[in-house]
């Protein structure tokens, strides 16, 4: 069941004690976490936009879209530059994006509980998952642009609690599995 797991479980559990080691420093460290998050995103831009403005030049010929598909590139590359020359900029625009994300994701959730109303029990939850999403979001927006500075920080802060707990607990069921 547990494969090679069972074998190291005490590894496992160190990278999970690790990782929530790692996610209470992000917590005491919001804003530094929410810049360095901004500029390896910013990072990731550049490179993504380099490829595709290599591919717009080198290897569509005799596309309708090959000057679209250049400026897209290059828009990449512009995010990923200020990403570096401003971080808290970038954490700004990249909060406000997540706040429309979840209000879309929420509204989604919803539809589709309510959508599933007949067919499953306890569609209710899926509802409320919804409303939550929304309610964040919204939160979100209105917070926006002062949220920018801790929030990207705090979602990778609770990102790497979660994740350490998960590989504790799997690490615990594996020890005691074996």
């Amino acid at each position: 069941m547990f494969g090679d797991v069972k074998e190291n479980w005490a590894w496992l559990l160190a990278v999970g004690i690790f990782f929530i080691a790692l996610g209470i420093g992000a917590l005491l460290l919001l804003p530094i976490v929410t810049a360095l998050t901004a500029v390896i995103f910013g990072a990731f831009a550049i490179a993504a936009g380099i490829f595709e403005l290599y591919d717009a030049i080198a290897h569509e010929k005799g596309w309708i879209s090959r000057v679209s598909n250049a400026f897209l590139a290059i828009l990449y590359i512009l995010f990923g530059v200020l990403a570096f020359y401003n971080p808290l900029m970038a954490a700004a625009a990249i909060t406000l994006a997540m706040a429309a994300t979840f209000i879309v994701i929420g509204i989604v959730r919803m539809y589709i509980a309510f959508q599933n109303r007949d067919n499953f029990p306890h569609w209710e939850w899926g509802a409320l998952l919804g409303v939550i999403t929304i309610i964040l979001g919204s939160l979100l927006v209105a917070g926006w642009p002062e949220v920018s500075v801790w929030f990207l920080g705090l979602y990778v802060a609770i990102d790497l609690i979660m994740n350490g707990t998960l590989l504790v607990y799997l690490a615990l069921a594996a020890k005691n599995y074996a």
